[in-house]
């Protein structure tokens, strides 16, 4: 027995394919960018880091 696919399963299945396509003909600077789109706003804001080194002389001002 065929099970017959509601609209909203085929639509579904469109986007998807759509979607596939898409990502297989970006490039790697617009994978890296979507990404970073998907990753926004992130849970931890970006905090500025300054190297160290261990064992070396501080910065006295």
């Amino acid at each position: 027995m065929t099970e017959k696919k509601s609209p909203a399963v085929k639509s579904l299945e469109q986007e998807q394919k759509a979607q596939r396509k898409e990502e297989r003909e970006m490039t790697v600077d617009q994978k890296l960018e979507k990404a970073l789109k998907d990753t926004f706003p992130a849970s931890d804001p970006v905090a500025e880091q300054v190297p160290v080194t261990p064992g070396g002389a501080e910065d006295k001002q």
